[in-house]
This record gives structure tokens, sequence and C-alpha cells, in this order.
């Protein structure tokens, strides 16, 4: 368990690792930062939504989360809730241009500026070079991305999402002339 302090006596956050019995706390933060980071991308009343709660949905994180399976995950918590989570492991794409992929992370807009965001993708990635996708109109992700060490390489795609269509784009870092 890693600790970050913002007092003495209080950590401002932990990072821990997670299990299956996190899925409904990860899709809770998952679900609650969709909220807050695409209010400017998505409709307001698919945000409003449920965003897919289902048994099935609940029982696919739980097996992402599992010691068996190939990804990595961490959890971002501060004063016993968990209020953030990344996630890594093998590239998906076809022409991945890194074996590794940074496949998610989200950390509730009270925790921005904390480190905690910085923190859990050390944990489940530390340096190792990565590809990840992000909404090319999610300035911030990317920026967030960039203080990582990623830039654009160029691959885009079209990613239909609660009724409205955004482009995607890949950073990478450590791979193919990428910072």
């Amino acid at each position: 368990m890693v600790q970050h302090s913002g007092a003495a006596r209080e950590p401002a956050f932990e990072i821990t690792g997670a299990t299956p019995d996190d899925a409904e706390a990860v899709l809770a933060v998952k679900d609650a930062s969709w909220r807050e980071a695409y209010a400017h991308l998505l409709p307001a009343a698919f945000l409003a939504g449920s965003l897919g709660d289902s048994p099935a949905r609940t029982e696919g994180w739980s097996r992402a989360l599992a010691p068996e399976s190939p990804a990595r995950f961490a959890l971002v918590r501060s004063r016993g809730r968990v209020v953030g989570f990344a996630g890594a492991g093998p590239a998906r794409d076809e022409d991945a241009p890194t074996p590794e992929e940074l496949y998610t992370v989200y950390v509730l807009a009270e925790m921005h500026g904390t480190g905690a965001g910085l923190a859990v993708v050390e944990r489940v990635l530390a340096d190792r070079p990565a590809s990840l996708w992000v909404f090319e109109a999610n300035p911030r992700a990317r920026a967030f991305y960039g203080k990582l060490g990623f830039a654009p390489d160029g691959a885009r795609h079209l990613e239909a999402v609660g009724g409205t269509s955004l482009y995607e784009m890949r950073m990478v870092r450590g791979a193919g002339g990428a910072a």
C-alpha cells in the first residue's frame, strides 16, 4: 500500500490493489467520472441514465479485477472510500505500437490535483512503454497523459457513445518515436 499525505497525520489518499469485490465501487467511480469528465462531450440524458448498470456489467468487472486476469488494476482510496482506479495490461490493438496498454484511468474530480491519478497509473504501469486511447475533444485528459510522457502517434478512430460519435486518438510513450 502506498500512502500519500497532504497532512502529517491523515493521508490524502492511498493506492491499493483491486479485487473482484471492488467491482461495484469501480463502476460507481467510472460512472461518476463519466458524468464529471464528459459533460461537454456526451448528451445530458445519456449521462443522467444508468450508463449500463446491470448484473452482467458488474460480473464483467469482477472478472477483470480477478487475480487470473491479464490486466492489472489498482484503486485510489480516500478515507477508505474508492475515489479512483486505473487498469493496464497487454495491448489489444492489432497494430499495437507497444506490448502494454493503459486501458483506463478514472479519478473523481474531488481528487484532481492531488497526484492520485499519477500515483495510480504508476502502480499499474510503472515506466513501461504503453499506448492508450483518449477522446480527442478531451483536453484535460490529453494534458494528463502528456504529463505521463504520452504523445499522439497519428492513429484515430470514430467511437459511438451515448448516441454521439466521437473521435478517439491513440497516444504512446516509449515506442516508435513517441515521447
